[in-house]
């Protein structure tokens, strides 16, 4: 009887031994091995809510754990080598789970990933700054500095990564693009968190509804000299004087934007926007200006869906060496338009020359008529893709299929972009397109 009590205590310490080591040594050795994601220094949020929680628990929750953040980005303007500083939001999305092992002591690699606004960060993507850095500010006022990894303008999304802290992450959930539509926003309740004015306000909450669930679109100009601008990309202008003298440029033409009453001031932008059950669900953009819109406040968020398509993405090329490649229109060397750029829209510049095109067909500046385009998809302007040069200029692309998945129709740019978004190396693309006789062809290639 003693020697099986012996043995059986002997069993059990070589079972704890075997887990303290497998714990200690042999898992985080799996992990750097394999890649394994443990996420093992943080915690999602969002799984610790509960039926009882209200919104203002759910709020308290995720600035307490340090997932709401702001964002500040700083870059030397070269007109006058003067510093400016842009205010912003954030929330974390993800947290590094590596183990690595330090001069033989286990540690935890630190690193967040911020979601936020592009025009938060556009300071890095712009001629006229320089020297530019971002930084992260948690609730208890700690600053880290940050690294941009991706962003869209189109979308207006960007990803930073902090590599210095392990913050907090919440959970995403598509409830404006490609959700059911049960699932779809519809009138319900919501909160931001943000940090509107200065630093002083960091992670104020907001609260309101859902104005619509329809997504809703939303342009912003900017006025420039000469009457047709700089050279370069084909660019779309809308005239804005009665005698001609100037045009606007087309810039932040958002669209699937979100009309919600929450209320949001300058320094909310790239802010999380949340639905009841405490989802990110979009990111806090704008606001619309009081004067061309009969007097209503009108906010918007736009859709954290490209968020979550990139995150894996990104997550594996900044911490695996991964080479995943992220594919947009732009890199496709095509250029187009659609039917709400172009009804807001009288001409469109190129390097080229500037031009108006009426029903497919393409005119003068001596043409009265204004620049048109009408019907759903992604009117083509310009194509030097050598594999795709049978989408020719006129050719209207109305939908397209990756290998092994559905045919998604391409009504409007950010389909078309969603598509790119979905697609990983190596895969065959098909597009679907009308030629300018408005019959179908397609072609599959392999970007």
């Amino acid at each position: 009887m003693k020697s099986r009590v012996i043995s059986l205590i002997g069993a059990l310490v070589a079972v704890l031994a075997m887990a303290f080591f497998t714990a200690e040594f042999a898992l985080p050795f799996l992990n750097n091995l394999f890649g394994a994601r443990t996420y093992s220094q943080t915690n999602c949020l969002t799984d610790a809510i509960t039926s009882d929680m209200d919104i203002y628990d759910i709020a308290k929750a995720y600035r307490d754990g340090q997932a709401t953040v702001a964002v500040t980005v700083k870059g030397m303007n070269t007109s006058n080598n003067k510093y400016y500083t842009s205010l912003g939001s954030g929330i974390c999305v993800a947290s590094k789970g590596y183990q690595t092992n330090l001069e033989n002591n286990l540690m935890a690699n630190k690193g967040s990933y911020i979601a936020t606004n592009y025009h938060v960060v556009d300071f890095f993507d712009s001629s006229e700054f320089v020297n530019c850095s971002a930084s992260i500010v948690t609730e208890d006022e700690q600053s880290s500095p940050c690294t941009l990894l991706w962003s869209n303008q189109d979308l207006d999304v960007a990803v930073l990564y902090c590599d210095s802290v392990n913050i907090n992450y919440v959970r995403m959930k598509d409830r404006i693009v490609y959700c059911e539509e049960s699932q779809r926003l519809d009138y319900e309740q919501i909160f931001a968190i943000g940090t509107p004015l200065e630093l002083d306000y960091l992670n104020r909450l907001t609260i309101g509804n859902v104005a619509s669930n329809n997504a809703m679109l939303f342009y912003t100009g900017q006025v420039i000299y000469p009457t047709y601008g700089p050279g370069g990309n084909i660019t779309g202008y809308k005239n804005y004087s009665s005698n001609g003298t100037g045009y606007e440029v087309l810039s932040n033409t958002y669209e699937d934007i979100v009309d919600i009453t929450v209320g949001i001031t300058n320094g909310n932008s790239g802010g999380g926007c949340f639905d009841a059950n405490g989802y990110l669900i979009g990111l806090t953009t704008l606001g619309g200006n009081v004067s061309s819109t009969g007097g209503n406040q009108m906010n918007g968020i736009v859709p954290i869906y490209p968020i979550m398509k990139v995150l894996d993405k990104l997550i594996e090329n900044n911490e695996a060496d991964g080479t995943n490649k992220i594919y947009t229109i732009e890199g496709l060397n095509f250029f187009g338009i659609d039917q709400y750029e172009a009804s807001i829209c009288t001409s469109v510049y190129s390097t080229d020359f500037p031009y108006y095109f009426i029903d497919g067909k393409f005119f003068s500046l001596s043409y009265s008529n204004d620049f048109a385009f009408e019907g759903d998809g992604y009117y083509i302007l310009t194509n030097s893709n050598v594999a795709l040069n049978s989408i020719i200029k006129g050719c209207v692309i109305k939908g397209g299929k990756i290998e092994g998945k559905q045919r998604i129709e391409i009504l409007d740019r950010n389909d078309l972009i969603y598509l790119l978004l979905d697609l990983k190396n190596g895969e065959e693309i098909t597009f679907y397109y009308d030629n300018i006789l408005g019959f179908e062809n397609s072609v599959t290639v392999s970007l």
